[in-house]
């Protein structure tokens, strides 16, 4: 189906989230591999005292961002000249509460936690350096979201050399956390020289009354933020509580798969903000880029759920070893979350655009207390499965909430006419890899035989259906010179 946008508004965003998820991506990709070399070094119980570590300072991460990473890069796509006034206050405040909060986690973590989870929690805390400061909602306001994937994927690819050069044994499990904190600092470091080239710099100045309005109008977002992590990682704090380290390992290792697809969404979210704030709401361009982008982001987001649920238990054999093969089981649960997940993004961003974060508050909160009392009854029954199945059943709730508030600004339920061509490639997807069986290959390459694994041929197989099938139904066109175009 055309859209009724004009091509100018899509188009942006495809090459604005090309650019952010390119370098989110490879970034993502470099954490996986250097977060399953931790994996396969450490074990799976140093494995779960790392991730649980990560659990609690992502915490304070989205605190030190001050819920400012949609609204800021909603302020400057709405008026780029405000970047000169709003930039250098933002992140001095940013800073100074980066600051405060890594003292205060690394003093509790030294007074409440065991010895080991203490000094990696400690260490972590010195990550939030590389979140406060980071002016990356400015890039992303300014539809500049080149320079945030190169500084990304430079920031992580320090951090996976580091891990690799350093991590050999079980003792050396706290240079992870100062391999992240050098990698993200590095990020920043990269992202300010890219503003300075652009002609914005950023000067060591702190104007409170001039930034407090935004930094007000953000409060619920911080709310939602740190709800919406009780939502990720309370299954692995409940069961950290109800099971053994090894079990949030095995259940971490499964979550380190989604956290990629998460991060994708999330990346996909920030190249919407720019457009759908600029597209006029009376000439109907806001809503025909929702519709768009709902209808797009489901024909991605449907096949990673339907081929991950699938070739689950192998993936995770084929990444983290046999030693992981209970990890399968809630993977193919949690992949089911996906298009779920990024319904619920769309909306949200459109409620943001709209004004309305209280009600995105108001939405997460109701979430979190569903989630919170399927763990408890769940978890300690059914352990990782359930805690994964909670999980589906929260984003549904959340997806199911967001369309309907998403209703009173105008914008609709996505029709069904714009789902079948994804539902039916991705039905043509599972036919093929449920029941075409595939054997381990054996390719040649300059002398040698390099063993292709069935898992990722059944990868393959399924990516070429869902392809072809898309194309048959008219749902992906190929043009001379050009990239593939979804037209659902």
């Amino acid at each position: 189906m055309e859209s009724a946008l004009s091509p100018t508004p899509s188009g942006g965003i495809a090459r604005s989230f090309a650019a952010l998820a390119s370098g989110d991506a490879v970034g993502r990709v470099l954490a996986f591999l250097a977060g399953v070399y931790i994996a396969r070094e450490l074990g799976a119980a140093l494995f779960g005292v790392m991730a649980f570590g990560q659990a609690v300072v992502l915490y304070f991460t989205h605190l030190s961002a001050c819920g400012l990473e949609l609204t800021g890069a909603r302020e400057i796509a709405a008026d780029p000249t405000r970047t000169r006034t709003l930039l250098p206050s933002i992140l001095a405040a940013r800073t100074l509460v980066s600051a405060a909060l890594a003292a205060l986690l690394s003093g509790a973590a030294l007074a409440w936690l065991p010895p080991l989870d203490a000094a990696v929690v400690s260490l972590y805390s010195l990550t939030l350096f590389g979140h406060g400061p980071s002016p990356k909602f400015a890039l992303v306001g300014l539809s500049r979201p080149g320079p945030v994937a190169f500084a990304r994927t430079a920031g992580e690819a320090l951090y996976a050399l580091l891990v690799l050069a350093l991590v050999r044994t079980g003792d050396d499990l706290v240079f992870v956390p100062w391999a992240q904190a050098l990698g993200d600092t590095l990020a920043v470091l990269l992202m300010l020289i890219a503003l300075r080239r652009l002609g914005h710099s950023v000067p060591l100045e702190f104007d409170w009354p001039a930034v407090r309005p935004l930094f007000a109008r953000s409060f619920p977002l911080v709310l939602n933020i740190l709800l919406g992590l009780l939502i990720f990682n309370s299954d692995l704090l409940v069961l950290r509580a109800f099971r053994d380290a090894e079990t949030v390992g095995w259940y971490s290792a499964s979550y380190q798969l989604i956290s990629f697809l998460i991060n994708m969404a999330g990346a996909y979210s920030l190249s919407l903000m720019p457009a759908l704030t600029r597209a006029s709401e009376e000439r109907g361009e806001r809503r025909a880029l929702y519709l768009d982008s709902l209808a797009q982001s489901l024909c991605v987001g449907l096949p990673i759920a339907v081929g991950g649920a699938l070739c689950a238990s192998g993936l995770i054999e084929l990444v983290f070893g046999a030693a992981y093969g209970p990890s399968g089981a809630p993977l193919a649960v949690l992949v089911a979350s996906i298009p779920l997940m990024l319904y619920k993004d769309v909306a949200m961003v459109a409620m943001v655009v709209a004004g309305r974060e209280r009600a995105v508050l108001r939405i997460t909160l109701a979430a979190v207390l569903f989630n919170l009392a399927a763990n408890l009854l769940v978890i300690p029954r059914l352990g990782m499965v359930g805690a994964a199945a909670t999980t589906l059943a929260t984003e549904a709730l959340r997806m199911g909430l967001g369309a309907w508030h998403v209703r009173g600004l105008g914008l609709p339920l996505l029709s069904p006419a714009r789902l079948w061509r994804s539902a039916l490639a991705a039905l043509a997807m599972a036919l093929a890899v449920a029941f075409v069986p595939l054997p381990t290959l054996s390719v040649p390459l300059a002398g040698h035989s390099i063993e292709v694994p069935a898992v990722l041929c059944s990868v393959v197989l399924g990516a070429l259906v869902y392809a072809s099938a898309l194309a048959a139904s008219g749902g992906l066109r190929w043009r001379r010179g050009a990239l593939p175009r979804l037209e659902v």
